[in-house]
């Protein structure tokens, strides 16, 4: 069965790490993002996968190439202006002649995409959009359900007054091809804003809430939170060297990585060839590849950059640490 992974985002919140990769392979816990949803869909027995890109895509090729090593197939439509969503799957519609699922690159979700699937054959359906509940849901598409699953309302990032539902699109979409008639060719043209209106003035669009992991990982505090729920599900990977160092809570150290004798490590990922000294306290942050935490550092919920020198003494938090002038 076919798959298309929507790949192709600038990840602006996450600059100035997605002005060198993009955001789709940034790692979690050493594999990059991508690898979860692609094996998520292969073990679904959708092993026939498009990945619709634009920016940085030949760095997504380089990691995913063919895709034998998932046990899927890969092939790549790599666009040259953005399309919006629906206008990146309509590219590809000559390749879609049954029915097939769309997800996002950058949703960390640990689902039962068979199990969706399924409910959409059931239904009837020409597209289903997989649903999850948040606590705040006016960054996200919200969405209201009839007694039978069709969604009769659908709001796109609504004002605090406009919430009317906590269910909302968690960006993973069952389709038939002939949903795809309703989006224009070579148009910017967007899911939720565009076509999923038209499809519910028509009747043919249903809703399925999920169960299980769902992570939209737009911002930095969601690259940390993702990091978070692999590690409590994985439990934590100590690689590296830290004799003597606290280490608390979900860890993730990387093998050639050092963490020295007094420092304090607390819900925190620590990536390859990267150090952090003593007496340094690191708490609900990623220190990517190669970087050094000097001593006495305290870093809170932050990101360093690849190849960081972090002072001594300095003081960090909320923070993405990059070296002056990267990504500029």
């Amino acid at each position: 069965m076919k798959a298309v992974i929507m790949a192709g985002g600038l990840g602006t919140r996450l600059r100035p790490l997605t002005n060198v990769m993009p955001k789709h392979i940034l790692p979690i816990l050493g594999k990059p993002m991508i690898e979860y949803v692609i094996n998520s869909m292969v073990s679904a027995g959708f092993d026939d996968i498009i990945l619709t890109t634009g920016h940085i895509h030949e760095k997504i090729v380089d990691v995913v190439g063919d895709a034998t090593q998932y046990g899927a197939r890969a092939l790549y439509s790599i666009e040259s202006k953005p399309l919006g969503t629906a206008g990146s799957v309509k590219r590809v519609s000559a390749f879609l002649d049954d029915t097939f699922i769309v997800g996002s690159g950058d949703v960390l979700a640990d689902v039962d995409l068979r199990e969706l699937y399924e409910f959409h054959k059931k239904k009837g359906a020409m597209a289903t959009m997989a649903l999850t509940e948040v606590e705040n849901p006016t960054e996200y598409g919200i969405v209201g359900l009839d007694n039978k699953s069709k969604i009769v309302r659908f709001k796109e990032k609504p004002l605090e007054y406009e919430v009317f539902s906590n269910l909302i699109n968690a960006g993973i979409y069952v389709l038939e091809p002939e949903a795809l008639d309703y989006v224009p060719k070579e148009t910017m043209f967007d899911f939720s804003k565009n076509l999923f209106p038209v499809l519910l003035e028509k009747g043919v669009l249903y809703g399925m809430p999920i169960k299980g992991l769902w992570r939209d990982v737009g911002r930095p505090a969601d690259l940390i939170g993702a990091h978070m729920d692999m590690a409590e599900r994985k439990g934590n990977i100590l690689k590296g060297i830290h004799d003597g160092a606290m280490m608390e809570g979900a860890c993730y150290l990387a093998e050639t990585a050092v963490v020295e004798d007094g420092a304090v490590v607390r819900n925190s990922f620590i990536y390859s060839d990267s150090v952090v000294k003593r007496g340094a306290v690191v708490e609900n942050s990623i220190i990517f590849d190669g970087s050094v935490v000097e001593e006495n550092v305290i870093l809170k919920n932050s990101i360093v950059f690849w190849n960081t020198f972090l002072n001594p003494d300095s003081v960090h938090e909320y923070e993405i640490i990059a070296p002056p002038g990267v990504g500029e």
